[in-house]
């Protein structure tokens, strides 16, 4: 699975990462998959509820806001969206 996280602050991308790993959609592979990301983007892992993981499953993406961390954040939010290579036509969609 590859997915770009980036962290916003209004409409601002202030930093991002492209990362890709053999995980599964499991409640833990997500959660290490968030750990891993939040490492590389050097802010706290957010709390991941249920919902987040199955919005990740439907609409390919997890949206954590300021309330979903623990620690005071300075951004606005943390999006985490999943890469999709159509094999077709060599593109990626987001």
């Amino acid at each position: 699975m590859k997915v770009w996280a980036k962290i916003m602050r209004g409409d601002k991308i202030l930093r991002d990462v492209v990362y890709e790993d053999e995980l599964s959609l499991s409640e833990e592979d997500f959660r290490t998959l968030l750990q891993e990301l939040a490492y590389r983007l050097d802010i706290a892992a957010p709390v991941s509820l249920p919902t987040h993981l199955r919005h990740f499953e439907r609409f390919n993406r997890a949206k954590y806001i300021q309330r979903d961390f623990i620690e005071d954040v300075d951004f606005d939010c943390f999006l985490v969206e999943r890469i999709v290579e159509d094999k077709k036509t060599k593109m990626y969609m987001i």
